[in-house]
Parts: structure tokens; C-alpha cells; sequence
């Protein structure tokens, strides 16, 4: 990179900086206009967008592995870039008027675009699209969460529910609960083995996100080819709801054999329990099994991918230094 190069992106940096860290944007449900850095740490407190800190570093590290590929590419200018550098501050000052903080993250999103695109080139920009794209998940979107956790949590009981009457358990399901089926011979009254209240933690909204982000690094490691990619990507909406119904369940058994309190808790959510706490891992372990299996599946139908490829090329790399 030549020293014209370098000082342009450290000017495009300085103008993010202004953009998000200095200029007031939006007020939000307050009474005075936060910055966009400052609305980002304040949803990034919460655990559903936790995972958004950590992206910046994730994408820095998607851009520094390929730097040496990139940097064999001839350095370019395409004119698109100020045409995605215009939407890109239009859409910028759309939010500021409107008081719309999405607007402003668009925004910031296509300016990257634009930027690399008259920057670097079409070649360049191509390479670094991955990374871009992951960057999206940088921003907190709580709409999303607040228009799809109770659909969510719906289709969560009503699935546990079909489950456990499928094994035998009686269980009735009344909206965003479950508990037992009363039963007169043996005298026990509805709820008495287990009555779980699936709130919105338990939705899997919360894991859905951060699930996203780990189906999407996984994807882009473990298979070569665009399409394969986005097959392998599709499927984390379903894993999701999977692992956190096989969540419930786990807690449900153990609700009905070491009893409610010791299983789930109390009432509230700062009364749960420490089982209720450390089955959380389970939604990610259970994720990452049926990831490795649906990426196994797709390279026995499709024929194997690139990682049998990637080692043979490792062998004849190192074959002739040993």
C-alpha cells in the first residue's frame, strides 16, 4: 500500500469516527440525541447483541488473512464507489432527520462499500465481501427481536409440546407455557411434575443471533463453494429452534425428576436456578453437532468439499520440504 493509499483509509476512518462517535444521530425512546457508537454499547450490554463487540475483531481478522492474496490483485478505482459513497450518506442523513438509528447503520455500511470500491477496486472488494457482510452483524437490530421472539417462543412450546406427547408425557400447552396433565389416579394436579414458562430468553432469540454469526463462520471455513456455503447457512434457523427445544426438554426431565425449583428456579428470571443457567451451553453444543452433521451430509451427497482438497494441497506443499 503507497503512502496515497494509506492516508485516503485513514481519512475514510477519521470521517467513521466523526460519523459514529462525535456526531449526536439519533435520540431513540429518549429526550436527547445519542451517538451511534453509544447506542451500539448500550445494546451491546444486552445478551442478545453481546456478539456484536466482538465483530469488528472477527472481520479484522477475515481482511489480515487474506492480505497477501488481496495484495497480488492490481489496485483499481471503480466509479460505483462514489455512487455507494452518495446512498450511503443520503441514507446517513435520512436517519439523522428521521430520528432513525437503522437508517444510520445502512448508511455507515454502504460508505465501507463505496469506500472500498473507489479505493481498492472491483477485484478487491470482491475478495473482502465476506467480510463486509459479516460486519452487518455488528449492529444491534432490536425490531427483529421484538417482532419475531413471541412468534418464537409460540412455535418453541407448541414443538416441545408435539415432543413430549410423541414420548408419552402428557403436557398441555397453554400459549407461551407448558406444564403436566393432571392426572386423577395417581392424584397429581396440573403442573405438578413440571410447569415451565417459556419466556422471551428462552425464545431463542437470544442464541439466534450470536447463532447466525457462528453458522456463518463455520460455513465459510468448512465448505469452498458459494453455493454449498449458503446451503450450509440456511440451515440455522432450524438447528436453532432444534437445540433450544432439546434445551427445554433437558430441563423439563429434570424438573420431573430432582424437582421445579432445583431444575428451573422460582418465578422470576433472577430466581433461576443454576442448572436452569449452565443448560444455556447446550443451545451451542447441540448447534455445532447438527452443523458438523448437515456439513458432513452435504459432502457425501455433493461430493467432498474443499476440505479433503485443502489437505491434499497440504501434503504436496510439505512433501517436498520433508
Amino acid at each position: 500500500m503507497n503512502r496515497k493509499h494509506f492516508i485516503s483509509w485513514v481519512l475514510v476512518a477519521a470521517g467513521l469516527v466523526l460519523l459514529m462517535a462525535v456526531q449526536p444521530y439519533a435520540a431513540g425512546y429518549g429526550h436527547f440525541r445519542r451517538t451511534i457508537m453509544a447506542e451500539m454499547l448500550m445494546r451491546w450490554g444486552d445478551a442478545t447483541w453481546q456478539h456484536g463487540a466482538l465483530m469488528p475483531v472477527i472481520v479484522g481478522y477475515l481482511i489480515w488473512r487474506r492480505r497477501k492474496e488481496v495484495a497480488e490483485m492490481p489496485e483499481d478505482s471503480s466509479r460505483w464507489g462514489v455512487v455507494f459513497a452518495v446512498c450511503g450518506l443520503f441514507l446517513y442523513f435520512a436517519g439523522f432527520r428521521a430520528n432513525n438509528f437503522y437508517c444510520g447503520y445502512c448508511g455507515i455500511m454502504a460508505l465501507i462499500a463505496g469506500a472500498s470500491l473507489w479505493l481498492e477496486g472491483r477485484q478487491r472488494s470482491r475478495a473482502g465481501l465476506f467480510a463486509w457482510l459479516m460486519l452487518g452483524f455488528t449492529w444491534p437490530l432490536p425490531f427483529l427481536e421484538e417482532s419475531m421472539g413471541y412468534q418464537m417462543r409460540l412455535l418453541m412450546v407448541r414443538a416441545t409440546g408435539h415432543v413430549l406427547n410423541g414420548m408419552g408425557v402428557d403436557a398441555l400447552v397453554s400459549g407461551t407455557a407448558l406444564q403436566s396433565m393432571p392426572n386423577v389416579e395417581l392424584g397429581r394436579r396440573a403442573g405438578e411434575l413440571f410447569s415451565v414458562g417459556v419466556a422471551a430468553p428462552c425464545s431463542g432469540m437470544r442464541s439466534l443471533f450470536a447463532l447466525l454469526v457462528v453458522g456463518a463462520l463455520f460455513s465459510y471455513f468448512r465448505q469452498l463453494t458459494q453455493w454449498r456455503r449458503l446451503a450450509l447457512f440456511s440451515t440455522i434457523l432450524p438447528i436453532a429452534i432444534v437445540a433450544n427445544m432439546v434445551r427445554i426438554l433437558i430441563l423439563i426431565f429434570a424438573a420431573m425428576t430432582f424437582g421445579q425449583k432445583w431444575a428451573i428456579g422460582g418465578a422470576t428470571e433472577k430466581e433461576t436456578s443454576a442448572f436452569h443457567e449452565v443448560t444455556g451451553i447446550v443451545v451451542f453444543l447441540v448447534a455445532l453437532l447438527l452443523l458438523q452433521s448437515a456439513s458432513w451430509l452435504l459432502n457425501r451427497w455433493c461430493g467432498g468439499p474443499g476440505f479433503k482438497r485443502s489437505r491434499t494441497v497440504s501434503r504436496q506443499v510439505i512433501a517436498p520440504v520433508s
